[in-house]
């Protein structure tokens, strides 16, 4: 084999052609740097602590907002949950860097009740030879979420300009979901205080992969409501 064919197979065992073959050779060198890094941390996606991911972590002002750095070809996007210790993140923003994935998470401080859809499960047929069915509630699952209040800083997604929450209003975020149950007018619980949803913003989610926003209006405290309740 002479030097050309010996070139070519080097070329083919690290890529089809140069470009190919400084790209996996960059992705050795990264996962090396991120798994020797002192500041390497063990974290868990979506919620799975099944499986340990390594990435480099990095507070951006404060442990509020971290910038996660994964090794290369991790599968992870917009959208996904980070778990570092006992606080879980969503990511939220994402850089544009080939070799090794890199994302903006925000802390998530509260929890967003979510109401799956309804299975409807075919049974057999009635002596009217009508099909019968049994219902099965949809699954209920309370999402990790971003909260914000009287937060001027948000963007309306039609018409780019920054919405100042009012004192009576709250913005929640969770990974993009179609969901039945988040719907306009539909209720749900935040720190002891019911709300009824008056905009849902999926603009920051491309091909249902990202972030939903829904914008929720107090209606009644969840407390008040007890004491009415009882009397």
């Amino acid at each position: 084999m002479n030097y050309r064919d010996k070139y070519i197979q080097r070329l083919n065992n690290d890529g089809h052609n140069s470009r190919d073959a400084y790209h996996n050779k960059s992705k050795i060198i990264a996962k090396q740097q991120i798994l020797n890094s002192p500041n390497r941390y063990d974290v868990y996606l979506n919620l799975d602590k099944s499986v340990t991911h390594y990435c480099i972590t990095k507070d951006k002002d404060t442990y509020k907002k971290r910038k996660f750095i994964f090794i290369p070809d991790t599968k992870v996007d917009m959208g996904h949950y980070v778990t570092q210790g006992e606080l879980t993140y969503l990511l939220i923003a994402k850089d544009t860097n080939e070799i090794t994935p890199q994302f903006l998470g925000e802390l998530c401080t509260a929890e967003f009740p979510v109401k799956y859809a309804d299975e409807k499960k075919f049974l057999g047929y009635d002596d009217l030879d009508r099909p019968v069915y049994d219902i099965i509630p949809g699954e209920v699952t309370r999402l990790p979420c971003i909260t914000k209040m009287n937060d001027a800083s948000t963007a309306i997604a039609d018409t780019n300009n920054p919405v100042n929450l009012l004192d009576n209003q709250v913005m929640v975020i969770i990974p993009y979901s179609e969901a039945p149950s988040i719907k306009y007018n539909e209720k749900f619980e935040l720190y002891n205080d019911a709300y009824r949803i008056i905009r849902i913003d999926p603009s920051s989610s491309i091909n249902k992969i990202g972030t939903l926003r829904i914008t929720g209006e107090r209606v009644e405290s969840v407390n008040n409501q007890e004491g009415d309740d009882e009397e």
